[in-house]
C-alpha cells in the first residue's frame, strides 16, 4: 500500500496514471458528481488491452474518518459477491499516494437523479417508465434472494442509465457505511427521501423497505415530484396525503398507495410483487386479445382522447469528453435507455405458458420486448452502425468522406426597402434583407407563400403532444429568416442595448447560431429589430414554423421519411458535429423553400404558449395564447438530440426564462398586404 501523504482530489487530471504498481489506471474524463466524492472515466491499463472503467474517489474528509476505509472495503467485497447483471460490477478497492478509490464497470455517468431533476424522467413514454421500473425491481429482487437482505439504500443518484446496457444499480447495503458519515458527504444522499418510516430507527430492515423505496421511485416518475422529502421525517410518512399521479389507473394507484403505506404489512411482499400487481391490469388486457400483435412503431397512433397526456420527448447525452461509441440513430432510439431496459429484461424473464400465475404478467412483458427488439431493428435500417457494412458516403480512398467546410450558398438577396417599394409584391421564396445603417442589417429573410398543410404527427412516430393532426390555413404570405439568428446578428443587439453577451461555449461566434438565449431574450431581440428597422419583426408561430419546415412535404423530414447523412446535425445524423456542437449556419442544404437548419442544429423558440395537445389549436396559423404562460414551445431539435426528435412535427416545451447551449431561434416578419 502506498504510504505517501494523501493527494487532494483536485490533483486528479486527465491522462494521469494512478494506482498501485501492480495495477495501473489512466484517468480520462471527470463524470457526474457523486455524494461520496468524484467519479472519473478511466482505462485499466494493466489488462492486455486498455479496458474502460469508472473510478469512484471518496473525499479526503471521508477517508480521514475513523474506520471508513475498512467499512468501505467490507461493503465493496459484499457488492463484488452479488451475482446479478443489473448490479454495477465492482472490481475492487485500490490506493495511490494516500488516496483510496474503487473501480467499477464503465458507467456513462447519467443517473436517474439527473433525469428527475431536469424533468426528463417524467417525460418518458409509458413503456420507458415501465422498463425502468421492471429493471430496478428485478435488481432489488435478485439481491433479496441472494442475501435475504434488502438493498436498503435505493436512491436516484445510485441508479445509472447506460447507453449500451440499460440500468445499473450501485449502493447495495451502503446504509451502515453512510449513516455515520452523512454530515461529511458532498451532498445529501437521496435514499433519505425514499426510505420508509422504519428506516428512521436502528432496527433491521426487511424486503418491505425496498418495496417502499421502489414505490417512491414509481410515484416520482408518474407524478413528476417526490412522494416524500428528507425533511418529512417519520411522521411525514404517516400524515402526508398523496394524490394519485396522472398516467396511473385507479387500480394501479390502489396498488402503489398500498406500497407507500406507513404499515409494512400493507405493502406487497417484494419489489417484483409490486411490479406484477402494478401492471396486472395491462397484462390482463393483453391476455384478453392473445392474437393481437404488439403495436408496431409504424402503425397509426391511438386517437388523441385515448392517449395518456404529456408524453413529451426523452433525450440524453454523454458527459462532455466521454469517448462516444460509434452508434447510429437506432442505438440512441429513445435516448438509448429503453433499449437497454427492454433487451436486458427480455432475457431475464421466462416466456413459457407453464409459468405460475404470479409471473404471467411479466412473461407478457417479455414477449412484448422481443417483438419490440425486432421493430427497433427495422426502424433503424436507415441509420446503421458505421461498422455494419452498409454503404455510406465514400471518399476516393474508400473511407467515410469528410464533411465539407461550412459555406453559405450564394443567393440573390434584395434590399428590403426596395422590395417593398416595388410595383408588385415580392415573389414567393425570394430573399431580402433590411438595412438601417451602413453596418447594421437584419437577418436574411425569405418570402413564404400562403397555403395550407396538415400539422402534427402524420406517421405514428411522435409523442402525444403532436395530436390531433389538424389542417392549418396560412392565408397570407410572410417572411422567415433564411438561417438561425447568428451570434454576429445577436451580438450587435446585445452591445447596443447593454445586455450581457451569451456564452458561445468556446465554439466561436460570428456565423455560429446564437445559443444560451431564453425565449424572453429572443422576444427582446425581435422587438429591438422591429424598432431599428421600422418593420414588424417577431418570432414565428408554431404553425408557421412547421409549415415552412415541411415546405410542401408530408414526410418525417423535408428530404424524406428516412434519416440521410449530411442533411442536418443531431446525435446520429452522420456529421462531424453530431452530439458535439452546432454547425455554422448554412452548412447543409436548404429545404425546398430555401430555409436552412429547421431540422436539427439548434432548438428554436417560437411564439406560442405550450399546450399539451393540439385540441383547440388555432387553424389560421396564429400562436396559441395562455393567461399564465410559463412554458413556451420549442421546435426543430438540436445537435445533441436523437434523429426522431428533429422531425418536422416534433415539439416540446421549456420555461420562457431558461436557456441552454443547444437553444436558439429564428425570426419572422409580416409582409405588406397587396391590394
Amino acid at each position: 500500500m502506498d504510504s505517501t501523504a494523501a493527494q487532494p482530489l483536485d490533483a486528479l487530471k486527465p491522462e494521469l496514471v494512478i494506482g498501485p504498481e501492480h495495477h495501473r489506471f489512466r484517468l480520462k474524463t471527470p463524470l457526474s458528481p457523486h455524494f461520496l466524492g468524484q467519479l472519473w472515466q478511466a482505462e485499466d491499463i494493466s489488462t492486455t488491452q486498455p479496458t474502460p472503467v469508472t473510478l469512484l474517489f471518496p473525499s479526503t474528509q471521508l477517508l480521514s474518518h475513523n474506520g471508513f476505509v475498512d467499512k468501505l472495503r467490507d461493503t465493496l467485497n459484499r457488492n463484488r459477491a452479488l451475482k446479478d447483471s443489473l448490479a454495477a460490477r465492482c472490481y475492487g478497492l485500490f490506493s495511490w499516494r494516500g488516496l483510496f478509490f474503487c473501480s467499477w464497470e464503465a458507467l456513462d455517468g447519467l443517473t436517474l437523479a439527473q433525469m428527475l431533476a431536469d424533468g426528463r424522467a417524467h417525460k418518458m413514454k409509458e413503456q420507458q417508465k415501465r422498463g425502468l421500473i421492471v429493471q430496478v425491481g428485478k435488481a432489488l429482487e435478485a439481491h433479496l434472494k441472494q442475501f435475504n437482505q434488502p438493498h436498503a439504500t435505493l436512491a436516484p443518484e445510485l441508479i445509472y442509465i447506460n447507453r449500451s446496457n440499460g440500468v445499473r444499480l450501485m449502493g447495495y447495503q451502503w446504509r451502515a457505511l453512510l449513516e455515520p458519515v452523512r454530515e461529511l458527504l458532498a451532498s445529501p444522499p437521496g435514499y433519505i427521501g425514499w426510505q420508509s418510516a422504519d428506516a428512521f430507527h436502528p432496527n433491521p430492515l426487511d424486503a418491505s423497505e425496498d418495496v417502499f423505496a421502489l414505490a417512491c421511485l414509481i410515484y416520482e416518475l408518474y407524478a413528476g415530484k417526490p412522494a416524500f422529502n428528507a425533511e418529512d421525517g417519520e411522521q411525514g410518512r404517516r400524515e402526508k396525503e398523496l394524490k394519485a399521479p396522472s398516467g396511473l389507473s385507479k387500480e394501479q394507484w390502489k396498488v402503489l398507495h398500498s406500497a407507500l403505506a406507513y404499515e409494512t404489512e400493507q405493502r406487497p411482499a417484494s419489489p417484483l410483487a409490486l411490479v406484477r400487481q402494478l401492471y396486472a391490469d395491462k397484462a390482463d388486457d393483453r391476455k384478453a386479445q392473445p392474437d393481437k400483435p404488439v403495436e408496431a412503431l409504424s402503425e397509426p397512433p391511438a386517437k388523441a382522447e385515448d392517449r395518456p397526456a404529456n408524453r413529451a420527448r426523452f433525450t440524453w447525452s454523454l458527459p462532455t469528453g466521454w469517448a462516444k461509441p460509434t452508434l447510429s440513430g437506432l442505438a440512441l432510439f429513445a435516448g438509448g435507455v429503453a433499449v437497454g431496459y427492454w433487451l436486458a429484461y427480455s432475457e431475464a424473464v421466462p416466456t413459457t405458458s407453464s409459468l405460475p400465475p404470479e409471473a404471467q404478467e411479466l412473461s407478457q412483458l417479455q414477449q412484448e420486448n422481443r417483438a419490440l427488439r425486432e421493430q427497433l431493428q427495422q426502424f433503424g435500417r436507415a441509420a446503421p452502425l458505421e461498422s455494419d457494412g452498409v454503404e455510406t458516403a465514400q471518399s476516393d480512398n474508400g473511407t467515410r468522406a469528410d464533411i465539407p467546410a461550412p459555406v453559405i450558398a450564394p443567393a440573390e438577396v434584395a434590399n428590403g426597402t426596395e422590395m417593398r417599394e416595388a410595383e408588385k409584391p415580392a415573389d414567393n421564396l425570394s430573399a431580402f434583407r433590411d438595412q438601417w445603417a451602413p453596418d447594421r442589417f437584419a437577418p436574411q429573410m425569405v418570402v413564404i407563400p400562403k397555403g395550407r398543410f396538415r400539422m402534427g404527427d402524420l406517421h405514428g412516430a411522435g409523442d402525444d403532444n403532436e395530436y390531433p393532426v389538424h389542417e392549418v390555413i396560412i392565408s397570407r404570405a410572410f417572411a422567415l429568416s433564411r438561417f438561425e439568428v447568428t451570434f454576429a446578428e445577436y451580438d450587435q443587439f446585445a452591445a447596443e442595448t447593454g445586455r450581457p453577451l451569451p456564452d458561445d461555449g468556446g465554439w466561436g461566434r460570428d456565423n455560429q447560431p446564437v445559443i444560451n438565449v431564453s425565449w424572453q431574450d429572443a422576444k427582446d431581440y425581435t422587438g429591438w429589430l422591429a424598432e431599428q428597422s421600422g418593420q414588424p419583426y417577431r418570432l414565428p408561430t408554431e404553425a408557421e414554423w412547421e409549415y415552412v419546415a415541411r415546405a410542401g412535404t408530408e414526410t418525417k423530414y423535408w428530404w424524406g421519411d428516412e434519416l440521410s447523412d449530411r442533411m442536418a446535425v443531431c446525435d446520429g445524423c452522420g456529421t462531424q458535429w453530431d452530439g458535439q456542437r452546432p454547425a455554422p449556419v448554412g452548412s447543409f442544404p436548404a429545404n425546398p423553400w430555401g430555409i436552412h437548419d429547421l431540422n436539427g442544429n439548434v432548438d428554436e423558440w417560437v411564439e406560442d404558449c405550450y399546450q399539451g395537445t393540439y385540441a383547440g389549436a388555432p387553424s389560421d396559423g396564429s400562436a396559441s395564447a395562455g393567461a399564465n404562460c410559463s412554458h413556451r414551445v420549442m421546435r426543430g431539435g438540436s445537435w445533441f438530440e436523437i434523429p426522431r426528435l428533429i422531425r418536422s412535427a416534433s415539439r416540446y416545451r421549456h420555461p420562457a426564462n431558461s436557456s441552454r447551449n443547444s437553444w436558439g431561434f429564428r425570426v419572422a416578419l409580416d409582409l405588406p398586404v397587396s391590394e
